[in-house]
């Protein structure tokens, strides 16, 4: 039916990101509050349409499959053009050791995954025992006579645990007042993973993982180098500028190989080559990201039973509303698979190549702490199908919470 083991790449596992967030996405070096929990509840949209391609060029984020008679002519080219739509919670714990060391505890919840294949087909060469070539309808029945349906749309993760997600951020600029005095702060963030997420069904044609390389969020480990800058004096402190550099890696994992199950032995059958498992090396990441924060109005600043009735202190509670805009650049490097395959690893590997991703994203916050009510809600938007990248999928991302926080002692 096929020339290569290329009908792998028809299982969608490397989908969308999701940018768990570590701490706060307010600043690069913010914290909480020593002995003050925040209990940061969002909910995720997150949608891709292709993916950018060796050339920097808008590609589907699966390549066309050439299709033979066994032994025979070119049947056609199956040309799927996957839409991705996927909905996540991401439940976050922060706690304030001291002022300046924050752990995080983020727990990521698919909610649902949705994959519509969107099957294209190209006629192949004259068929003579058809008189004619084959039509799409033609290549689905013969594949059904030899037990292969055609995949539909895939609808699933309902519900399912991602990797949960540990992190600490230090402000170590606190010990350094000449940077404070000069609106300066420096933070560092370090973050590992749990891994509690699944892989994508090798068996299924169409299948999304639940795990953080699966979702194409971040890293196994990381670790981050915040800068903040802000203008107290010039600027009544209205407007921040944020840097971040950061490295992630990425542990070897196993995982088994496809063997098709009992629907998809047509499309799906790597295993008696490959080996029953393989392994792959996710290449790790690296990049830089900038974001301007801006505050329109600081609103007005009430005496509640937060302040004990103190105006003074509900003037130094966050403004009520703040606009920040931000971009971000992400280099992968390569990808490595391990079987008893080299030709398939070659062929993974290809579809995994070094590449970037530029990311612009925009987030208004408002917090209503200054008027008494201990809560704060943010929206945010992502888009990376904007500015052209290199072998990345192409996600953009919606997303809307709230923030609570608490104190106990």
């Amino acid at each position: 039916m096929t020339r290569s083991a290329h009908t792998a790449g028809l299982i969608v596992v490397w989908l969308l990101t999701l940018l768990v967030p570590s701490v706060t996405q307010a600043g690069f070096t913010e914290t909480v509050p020593k002995h003050t929990f925040i209990v940061d509840e969002a909910f995720v949209l997150s949608w891709v349409h292709g993916a950018w391609d060796d050339g920097s060029h808008r590609a589907s984020l699966v390549d066309a499959i050439e299709m033979y008679e066994p032994g025979g002519p070119l049947q056609g080219i199956l040309t799927p053009d996957p839409h991705v739509r996927q909905m996540v919670l991401i439940n976050q714990l922060q706690y304030g050791i001291t002022d300046g060391l924050t752990v995080a505890l983020g727990i990521p919840v698919v909610l649902r995954s949705e994959v519509d294949p969107r099957f294209g087909w190209t006629p192949g060469e004259y068929q003579s025992r058809l008189g004619r070539v084959y039509s799409e309808q033609d290549f689905w029945d013969w594949a059904a006579g030899m037990g292969q349906a055609k995949p539909g749309t895939f609808d699933g993760n309902h519900g399912v645990l991602s990797d949960l997600v540990v992190g600490l951020r230090w402000r170590f600029s606190d010990h350094l007042p000449w940077l404070g005095e000069h609106g300066l702060a420096l933070s560092l963030l370090a973050f590992g993973i749990l891994p509690t997420g699944r892989a994508a069904d090798p068996d299924e044609v169409i299948s999304v993982g639940t795990t953080l390389w699966d979702l194409y969020a971040q890293g196994d480990l990381g670790v981050h180098l915040g800068v903040d800058k802000t203008f107290e004096r010039e600027l009544d402190g209205r407007l921040a500028l944020g840097l971040d550099a950061f490295y992630e890696a990425f542990f070897e994992r196993t995982r088994r190989a496809p063997n098709g199950g009992t629907e998809n032995k047509l499309l799906l059958n790597q295993a008696p080559y490959v080996g029953d498992t393989y392994r792959v090396k996710p290449g790790d990441w690296s990049g830089a990201a900038c974001q301007v924060s801006m505050v329109p109005w600081n609103g007005p600043s009430r005496g509640s039973w937060l302040t004990g009735g103190d105006d003074g202190k509900a003037a130094r509670m966050p403004p009520l509303v703040t606009l920040s805009v931000g971009y971000r650049f992400l280099h992968m490097q390569q990808t490595d698979w391990s079987s008893r395959a080299p030709h398939w690893d070659w062929k993974r590997e290809e579809d995994k190549r070094p590449g970037w991703r530029h990311t612009l994203s925009a987030r208004a916050s408002f917090s209503f702490l200054r008027l008494g009510a201990p809560v704060q809600v943010y929206v945010t938007y992502s888009n990376s199908s904007w500015l052209p990248g290199k072998n990345t999928v192409a996600p953009d991302m919606l997303s809307t919470g709230i923030q609570v926080p608490l104190k106990f002692w």
